[in-house]
């Protein structure tokens, strides 16, 4: 039990000093100074500590003993009705003891006859001391750094007996919690930025960058091999136009040759990418959207804006490396634009909650500023043992940690959000009207390909009577009809085969690779805010990294595959080269 005069009738300042030096007034000297100024009529130790009227019961209340009108909004209160509440309550049990026993001063008990019954029963004082010492242990028990406070937040350091705290053990537990900083609060959710979570996130961003690498590395190394002198096609017999069997090729992009194995296997690696990140991202959006986005919440606003921007930047990112690969094909197109939409309505209301707080900042209302790193500490550090609230709600001085990254934060979301969705969104404007254009423009080659069908059947059925008639002596209706095919075949160009888009693209993604740097840093929240513990390696966190095992592992599958027939088919050409 902790040691302290047994006769305290009230103390002030509870939290805000040390023991040896916490002010009180004592049952043998009722007509001190401090009893005058805390049990005087009209003050508000109890008008203002008993809202209701009656402390037994508000001193019972978890809910409204630590009830803070800051950690609901972040634009509203100033603290104080915690701190004052708290004060009271805890002083209650020794008061009403007294009170009670008769044994107060007749100014004392006028002052607080309107407030308490003149018999509390103990079932009652029990529950005010379970109300103001509970909710103290669960805090730090619940802290990130329990070590600090484990021993003077003890049950048996808070209380005298089961039914009067220990208004100095109070003191020293509560001034531990309220000066500890960031020791006194929990992590965040896990589910949300734990380590593993967080670590698919910084993935995620990584792979698309060097998926935008190996794409590069792909498109150079076929921009070479383009400009290379094609050897002389050498026309045999076979080579004979009105031989039927010679169908004229489709027309390609000069720009663009044919995928090798390798190119191929790389491009399937970034479909199963895209697919596996938009799923990702897109699930991400929805868990938040029942995550209660729709009030006013700094810390949901912290842990999931970050979250809304990376189902935008490098969904949208993989689309264009999708489209320059030519394979945006419409089931993509469509995935991506969902993921993209759900990421947008997340965005966006929790971005509207910033909005009041940017428009405070700029008019230089610290206050309100003020408040809303307030209600992230407290949403943080809320707990159901303090009737859902948080207890360094009641710290007579504002719990208070290093501003400078919570102002950091705040600004990196209210500056760098806004041009990241703008900026992706414009991109996937114009990605999807590329694709547009190009569907558009492909319906005449489609139809005209379906004629060239019902052409060559034509001509086949037809046999000698079309190609080998007197009157053609010449073969000129086959070689009219290979003419006509040749033009049927003629594709539109993708727009990407033009020098003018394609420094375009490059530009377009050297901005995305900047707007990747803007979305790492705003990652990078959840570390600079301490929100998670980098070594709690749960099931969960692993399975979160794991997401993306199987795109890679199918492609260095294929790739091992590809490898290995590659390796068959030049032993088995050496092998027929010693056999001549």
């Amino acid at each position: 039990m902790a040691d302290h005069r047994s006769d305290a009738l009230y103390c002030k300042d509870i939290g805000n000093t040390t023991s040896s030096n916490l002010p009180c007034c004592y049952l043998s000297n009722q007509t001190a100074s401090l009893c005058q100024e805390s049990f005087a009529k009209g003050t508000p130790t109890f008008s203002n500590g008993c809202e209701t009227g009656d402390c037994i019961a508000d001193c019972r209340n978890l809910t409204l003993l630590y009830s803070s009108l800051v950690e609901e909004t972040a634009f509203h209160g100033n603290g104080a009705g915690p701190k004052r509440r708290y004060l009271t309550c805890a002083n209650i049990p020794s008061i009403a003891g007294y009170y009670s026993a008769g044994m107060l001063d007749p100014e004392v008990e006028a002052s607080l006859a309107p407030y308490f019954p003149r018999n509390a029963s103990t079932t009652e004082l029990k529950g005010i001391a379970g109300s103001i010492t509970g909710c103290l242990t669960s805090t730090c028990r619940a802290a990130r750094n329990r070590s600090v406070c484990v021993d003077v937040c003890a049950p048996v350091n808070l209380l005298t007996n089961s039914t009067h705290p220990s208004l100095k053990g109070v003191n020293d537990c509560l001034n531990t919690l309220c000066t500890g900083q960031y020791n006194s609060l929990p992590y965040a959710d896990a589910d949300v930025v734990g380590i593993g979570v967080f670590a698919s996130y910084i993935m995620q961003c990584m792979l698309v960058v060097l998926l935008w690498f190996g794409l590069s590395g792909f498109d150079l190394h076929q921009r070479k091999a383009s400009r290379r002198p094609k050897p002389p096609i050498q026309h045999t017999s076979e080579d004979d136009p009105t031989n039927s069997s010679n169908k004229p090729e489709a027309h390609r992009d000069p720009n663009s040759p044919t995928d090798g194995p390798h190119t191929k296997t790389f491009k399937d690696l970034l479909v199963d990418f895209h697919k596996a990140q938009c799923y990702f991202s897109g699930t991400l959006q929805i868990a938040s959207l029942v995550y209660g986005i729709s009030s006013t919440d700094m810390l949901i606003t912290f842990m999931l804006i970050p979250l809304s921007t990376n189902g935008v930047l490098p969904i949208v990112f993989g689309l264009v490396l999708l489209f320059r690969a030519r394979r945006a094909s419409l089931d993509m197109t469509l995935l991506t634009l969902a993921c993209w939409i759900l990421s947008s309505v997340v965005y966006w209301i929790l971005y509207s909650h910033v909005i009041p707080v940017n428009a405070a900042i700029r008019s230089h209302e610290e206050k309100t500023e003020l408040h809303a790193y307030q209600q992230f500490m407290y949403k943080l550090s809320a707990i159901d043992a303090c009737g859902g609230y948080s207890a360094l709600a009641v710290c007579p001085e504002n719990f208070k940690i290093n501003r400078g990254p919570i102002w950091r934060a705040s600004r990196r979301i209210r500056v760098l959000t806004p041009i990241i969705w703008t900026w992706s969104t414009v991109c996937l404007g114009v990605v999807l009207g590329l694709e547009g254009r190009r569907w558009w423009t492909e319906q005449p080659s489609n139809r005209n390909k379906k004629k060239e069908e019902t052409l060559d059947m034509a001509i086949n059925s037809e046999g000698g009577k079309l190609m080998g008639t007197d009157s053609d002596p010449q073969g000129t209706h086959a070689g009219n009809g290979d003419s006509a095919r040749t033009h049927m075949h003629k594709t539109p160009d993708y727009p990407h085969s033009t020098r003018g888009v394609s420094i375009l693209y490059w530009i377009v993604t050297l901005c995305f690779l900047a707007g990747i740097g803007m979305q790492l840093s705003l990652l990078a929240i959840a570390t600079s805010l301490n929100m998670m513990n980098r070594r709690n390696w749960s099931f969960g966190q692993v399975v979160a990294v794991t997401i993306w095992g199987p795109p890679l592992l199918g492609y260095v599958y294929n790739g091992g595959k590809e490898g290995m027939e590659e390796w068959r088919r030049k032993r088995k050409m050496r092998r027929g080269g010693v056999g001549r």
